[in-house]
């Protein structure tokens, strides 16, 4: 596996677009990370730096972070694009690899990428916490941890999808197309079944892979218990009357990872039997 990795990086590491793309989505980051850590409001009732407080700050980071799944995407198809466009695909195969070699060489990079993203994270969400915590035991801090590990999951969800349309149109412009018309896809249907009164659409792989980093409640920086008591009850109004529903964190998350079984499995069907 170590070899199999050296190949991928050996591809991407000279390639320019790789480090741009890269340094433009690490300057946004945290860019808008700072900025957003330094807003505050001076309302009563309202304590908005709970968010960058243990334990919250660690599902805010995450949540925050999944927004940056879009451009590990955009990476993963730009890069199974150009091994179509510069035939590099072909290349390893000559050169011995199996298409089981070249399969296990993306999910290697997509596991990378992905792990990246999730130690950025992990660190942003630790040094905020701490700045703004004022209890920083072990105890607490590590309670909630578990949603920058999901985040983990949500972004090779996330690039798995981009994985299979990239194999199956070998096209970068196309495969970016299709990509974000899946998406507004299931937007209308499962606008479609909100309509129709229809609890289906919250199973839908966007939208549960989506649901893995939901943002905070906002009840979370109300102070005033009458003000939260009243939300509390305009959400389970909501609920009961079927506005909305939610899907519970451990069925969401066993879907999360049935439809990443599934999206690898049938990338791996293209790529064995695809022309290289």
């Amino acid at each position: 596996m170590i070899r199999l990795l050296k190949i991928e990086l050996s591809k991407i590491l000279p390639y320019s677009t790789f480090w741009v793309l890269s340094g433009i989505t690490f300057g946004i980051y945290f860019f808008f990370l700072l900025i957003g850590s330094q807003i505050n409001f001076n309302f009563d009732g309202i304590d908005i730096n709970v968010y960058f407080r243990f334990p919250t700050v660690w599902q805010t980071i995450a949540y925050y972070s999944s927004w940056f799944n879009l451009l590990l995407v955009l990476l993963v198809i730009i890069l199974i694009g150009n091994e179509f466009n510069f035939k590099t695909f072909r290349q390893n195969s000559i050169d011995g690899l199996s298409r089981q070699e070249l399969f296990i060489s993306k999910l290697l990079l997509i596991t990378l990428f992905a792990f990246v993203a999730f130690i950025i994270s992990f660190f942003s969400a630790l040094i905020i916490g701490i700045t703004y915590s004022n209890n920083v035991g072990s105890d607490y801090i590590l309670h909630e941890i578990y949603f920058v590990f999901v985040f983990f999951i949500q972004s090779i969800g996330f690039m798995s999808i981009a994985f299979l349309i990239s194999l199956l149109l070998k096209n970068i412009a196309a495969s970016v197309v299709v990509f974000i018309g899946a998406y507004i896809f299931e937007l209308i249907i499962r606008a479609f079944f909100a309509i129709m009164s229809i609890s289906w659409g919250q199973y839908l792989p966007f939208k549960v892979l989506s649901n893995l980093c939901d943002a905070p409640s906002l009840n979370k920086m109300l102070t005033n218990p009458m003000l939260k008591e009243s939300i509390a009850n305009a959400t389970s109004t909501a609920q009961a009357s079927g506005q909305f529903t939610d899907v519970n964190f451990g069925v969401n998350m066993v879907l999360s990872l049935s439809y990443i079984a599934v999206f690898l499995y049938f990338s791996y069907l293209i790529l064995k039997k695809k022309d290289l």
